[in-house]
């Protein structure tokens, strides 16, 4: 018998091996490989013939699983993955499996898949015995973590349904481990006696009541829900847009809460790694510690790999699991419901290296797949999937009213040529803003300012001859970060401590030019030198728990003044934020990409959202030299469907998504006239074959990002088109470019639908 083999290549194709295990084979388990000389590799078997091949095939080495740990629709994914994004299979299973599936030859690997047991712990007394727990905590001492360990035990206990015998309930690795238990821990509890470990089987009757704390919906909530019911029922996808404040989570938990009850899992994707602490905390209250799971990057291997584990099991307790983009590579097969939140987030789209997928996209099509309901959910959606609800395509539900007593904010532009004029500038700020600000804080609330750049400034200057600090390897200037007192390049990650004198003239006539999160975060101490002031940016979120911490802070109110990229924007909920200040809202809306104004709404928008989210309404300060734009104008009045039906208009005049679909090549090379000409041969190539349609070559604004050159080559296809056929002829040209005697080292990336 022969298999068909997918491998960790970038080759698009399968290898055929003769399988010689002793078990027959079947899609999904993993083997190893012998792969060209002296080379082994770990794969997954993709399909089973019965016939033999043409050519003659090597055996297996060995076959790592005797059943499948690959479901046939993660497979199914992989192809779809594969043929839309032009990719290789192997890149796509690269990206799909965690680190514990790819074992090394001659080693079981550290974290092998189990037969689906899980560990399970208990305390070792009986309920009755009240005072031995008073007497182990007070024997536990210094130990501080083991006590803290303990202490979740007990409170998960509380959560589970109480035993019909005089013992405390089994409770699952998972959930302790989700309240930040270490099982370092858990096993020094164990040979203290104090904890018992069993490997048990999960059943329904260990977890708590799905609906036990979901909170009563409002009439407009009640109302969006029934509506997303009723668009599931026929087997539609749903947008729904509901302004900032106005309680999609609460919809989202009783959609979760009724898959759940049926014995099928929810996956909820959210954008950022960071929004999942403070979720976390409002789902665990609805569906309890046990269903809840959360599946990211920062999340450790071995619980990766226990909702692995989960997940693949036919009989496990239905899950709601929350997580970034990688969570739809998880083994779904029983999903019943998918949600995306903030569906308009660039975060869902993969960059680098392929596959470079659009995760919404692909929730899309993995919903269909498994006849699961999907939910979009955005304040402020993106254009594509507007027009998809506007064409019918999606059901279009619409929340128009914030939760409870709140309002959506007041929103001022301060026009900064005005108070530049008048002198009445503190820094970077306006004067209304500073006042603002003060008499939030007087009120005991909390403020906002919003700069989307992060260091402590983007340029160092010589004011004597004008050199400013490059990056040595990319065509940009270099951030000085003033923590670290460093230089650093946000492309290539290169750092230096800055020179003394300029390179170029040898004078000390250095000056910080442009304003990051860090300087906004200076002048704020010194503008308020009694607030508490917070800096949020990538930069201060790099620690693993420093989100968590962050939002504990500012949930119980000890922070007074928040500074912050993006990430500031992207759900967060701060019940006391009265204020918010946009800095150089220009910078947004002068981005040479036809995407600049949506995006700029959008993050507007978001920012705006974060305040006035209880009681009082918010105020937001939107510092601007062009206070009558447009996009501003459509963020102060709050109305997205003016301003998306202007940018479709203006879409579709102008051939741009969703109207056309667009594929960008970047030709990459180290020397940039071999850039530039393997770029104008491919557009030479690629008119012929396409029969015209190619935009460029033309350089990106950054044209050489560490010591490589770019050239970047685009497509506007029709949306009619036969676009597998036209992707299949593209690959074909762009493959023929390694077999030129001048471009043989020239590396070509497509990425299908660019962000």
């Amino acid at each position: 018998m022969w298999v068909e083999v997918i491998l960790p290549v970038p080759v698009y194709s399968t290898f055929t091996y003769v399988w010689d295990a002793a078990h027959p084979p079947v899609p999904g388990v993993r083997v190893h490989v012998a792969f060209g000389r002296q080379r082994c590799l770990m794969g997954v078997v993709r399909s089973v013939l019965h016939e033999a091949p043409a050519m003659q095939a090597k055996p297996i080495l060995r076959a790592i699983d005797t059943h499948p740990r690959i479901q046939t629709q993660q497979l199914a994914l992989w192809d779809w993955m594969a043929h839309y994004y032009n990719c290789a299979i192997g890149e796509v299973m690269q990206a799909a499996l965690p680190a514990f599936f790819k074992v090394d030859e001659g080693e079981e690997g550290p974290f092998t898949i189990s037969d689906g047991s899980l560990a399970h712990w208990r305390w070792v007394g009986r309920r009755s015995d009240e005072g031995q727990i008073a007497h182990v905590f007070g024997q536990l001492g210094r130990a501080v973590k083991q006590s803290e360990a303990l202490l979740q035990y007990f409170q998960c206990a509380l959560t589970w349904p109480e035993r019909a015998d005089d013992f405390y309930p089994w409770i699952p690795q998972t959930a302790l481990q989700a309240n930040g238990v270490d099982t370092a821990h858990l096993r020094a509890l164990q040979e203290k006696g104090i904890l018992e470990k069993s490997m048990r089987w999960e059943s329904e009757e260990h977890l708590p009541d799905v609906d036990a704390a979901l909170a009563d919906l409002s009439p407009a909530q009640q109302a969006a829900l029934e509506e997303v019911q009723d668009a599931w029922a026929e087997g539609k996808p749903v947008l729904l847009r509901g302004i900032t404040g106005s309680g999609k989570t609460e919809i989202y938990v009783h959609l979760a809460a009724q898959a759940m009850a049926l014995g099928q899992h929810t996956l909820m994707l959210v954008p950022e790694i960071a929004l999942t602490a403070q979720l976390y905390r409002r789902l665990e209250k609805a569906v309890g510690p046990g269903r809840l799971a959360v599946y990211h990057s920062q999340v450790s291997d071995s619980q990766r790999r226990d909702i692995w584990e989960a997940l693949v099991r036919p009989d496990s307790a239905p899950r709601l699991i929350l997580a970034a983009r990688s969570g739809l590579f998880l083994p779904l097969e029983r999903l019943g419901c998918l949600i995306v939140d903030e569906e308009h987030e660039t975060s869902y789209k993969q960059h680098d290296p392929a596959p470079r997928y659009q995760g919404r996209d692909v929730a899309v099509w993995l919903a269909r797949h498994l006849e699961a309901g999907l939910l979009l959910g955005s304040a402020t959606p993106s254009l594509e999937s507007y027009q998809h609800a506007k064409t019918g395509k999606y059901q279009y539900v619409r929340l128009d009213e914030r939760f409870g007593t709140s309002v959506p904010p007041q929103v001022e532009m301060l026009s900064l040529v005005k108070y530049q004029a008048l002198q009445h500038m503190e820094g970077p700020f306006t004067r209304p803003a500073v006042e603002a600000m003060a008499q939030s804080l007087e009120q005991g609330k909390q403020a906002l300012v919003f700069q989307n750049r992060r260091g402590y400034s983007p340029f160092l200057t010589c004011m004597a001859c004008g050199w400013t600090e490059p990056c040595t390897d990319c065509d940009v200037a270099v951030t000085y970060h003033k923590e670290s007192k460093s230089l650093r390049c946000h492309y290539c990650g290169q750092s230096r401590t800055p020179s003394a004198q300029c390179p170029a003239c040898q004078k000390s006539a250095w000056q910080w030019r442009g304003l990051g999160t860090e300087r906004v975060q200076e002048t704020v101490e010194e503008l308020f030198p009694q607030a508490r002031v917070l800096r949020i940016d990538s930069d201060s979120t790099r620690k693993k728990a420093a989100m968590t911490q962050f939002v504990d802070w500012l949930e119980k109110g000890e922070v007074d003044i928040v500074v912050g990229t993006q990430m500031v924007g992207k759900g967060l909920d701060i019940q006391g934020l009265d204020v918010a200040v946009i800095l150089q809202a220009d910078n947004a809306l002068q981005l040479p990409d036809f995407r600049a104004h949506e995006r700029a709404f959008q993050l507007f928008t978001q920012v705006a959202g974060r305040t006035g989210r209880r009681d009082s309404p918010g105020h937001v300060y939107i510092q601007t030299a062009t206070p009558e734009h447009p996009v501003l104008l459509a963020v102060q009045a709050g109305d997205y469907e003016a301003m998306a039906d202007q940018l479709l208009r203006d879409r579709q005049a102008h051939h741009y998504p969703p109207f056309v679909r667009m594929i960008r090549l970047e030709i990459r090379h180290r020397r940039e006239y071999v850039a530039s000409q393997a770029a104008h041969y491919l557009a030479d190539q690629l008119n012929q074959t396409l029969g015209g349609g190619v935009l460029g070559p033309d350089a990106p604004a950054v044209a050489r990002v560490k010591n490589v050159y770019l050239q970047h080559l685009w497509l506007k296809l029709p949306v009619d088109r036969g676009l597998p056929t036209t992707k299949k002829r593209l690959r074909q040209t762009v493959d023929q470019l390694a077999f030129h005697p001048d471009f043989k080292s020239v590396k070509v990336v497509m990425d299908v639908d660019p962000a």
